[in-house]
């Protein structure tokens, strides 16, 4: 049986589907609307428009879907390199999203995962869309991006995380290959970045933005690029991309920020550095270059490759 709500109106809730966005929340006025146009909100016992106005003593009683990871993959497909009760800790491969949204909707990250977060979050999100929930994410990288990422495997490490992240308690470290050559052997980014106010689906230095820092170092030199170790030190969408290129030097292969050619963007999570949500011990990861990466160093007469371990 599909799980029920009901709320009575005060009165001066105004709209139906504001209303229930509101007391729904996090779930979107979109997603609350197509609850209402298939059927499954009722006011005082009937379906009715999305627009109607509430009334004090007006008695909405809302039925929620079953929850449906949608189409996905089988789990035995991701790299895990750590899992306990509370944690799983994925070698990302480029090319995968991490969450449902936009036009990914099928075969996401968190959908190869929900037969091992289902147990914790099926409960937690219920009636949620899962792209509106984002169960077990505390931090993303983008489609195009490989390597270390950390997925909750319950609500109360996932709030755990979150926090460290937020706190800057956790210590990320990105391989980016750059195009042109720095002027220093270490340098510091500093700058606001938000949404492109022409083109929304791409990012920028801009103002109004969100204060975003990274620091880099050169790695090796090359004829036309250069290979980098980057350490953000805020987590913006896009920031190492768009904070590289507005210092000149977009990733090889990024399309959005660069010059066109290649497969991806060249930049892979390498390292990451947190503290246990539960016994509160200092854990490291690192994932070895990918395959596509490593031929590109390796055409270029670069061999030093680390790899995977857990301290």
């Amino acid at each position: 049986m599909p799980e029920t709500k009901t709320f009575r109106a005060e009165g001066g809730e105004g709209r139906l589907d504001k209303y229930l966005a509101w007391a729904l929340r996090p779930m979107t006025r979109t997603y609350v609307q197509k609850l209402i146009s298939d059927g499954l909100v009722t006011l005082n016992g009937r379906p009715t428009p999305a627009g109607k106005s509430l009334i004090a003593g007006d008695e909405v009683t809302v039925a929620f879907p079953e929850f449906s990871a949608l189409p996905a993959a089988a789990s035995a497909g991701v790299p895990i390199l750590f899992e306990d009760s509370d944690l799983i800790v994925v070698d990302k491969p480029a090319g995968v999203v991490v969450h449902p949204a936009g036009p990914h909707q099928e075969d996401t990250l968190v959908q190869r995962l929900w037969p091992k977060l289902e147990p914790a979050w099926k409960a937690k999100i219920h009636g949620v869309p899962l792209h509106t929930a984002r169960p077990g994410v505390v931090h993303r990288l983008d489609k195009g991006t490989s390597g270390i990422i950390l997925i909750a495997k319950n609500p109360a490490a996932a709030e755990n995380l979150s926090s460290q992240f937020e706190k800057r308690k956790v210590e990320k470290i990105y391989w980016a290959l750059a195009e042109g050559s720095p002027g220093a052997e270490t340098g510091t980014i500093r700058s606001n970045v938000g949404r492109d106010r022409h083109r929304p689906d791409r990012m920028s230095v801009t103002d109004p933005g969100r204060p975003s820092e990274l620091e880099f170092k050169v790695l090796a030199r090359f004829e036309r690029d250069a290979l980098l170790e980057v350490h953000p030190l805020t987590g913006r969408t896009h920031q190492i991309r768009v904070q590289l290129a507005s210092v000149g030097h977009p990733l090889v292969g990024d399309g959005t920020y660069g010059n066109k050619g290649g497969d991806r963007p060249l930049l892979h999570a390498l390292r990451l550095s947190f503290n246990h949500p539960r016994t509160k011990k200092r854990l490291t990861f690192s994932a070895p270059l990918p395959e596509d990466f490593r031929a590109v160093l390796a055409e270029r007469g670069f061999d030093a490759f680390p790899s995977k371990k857990v301290e």
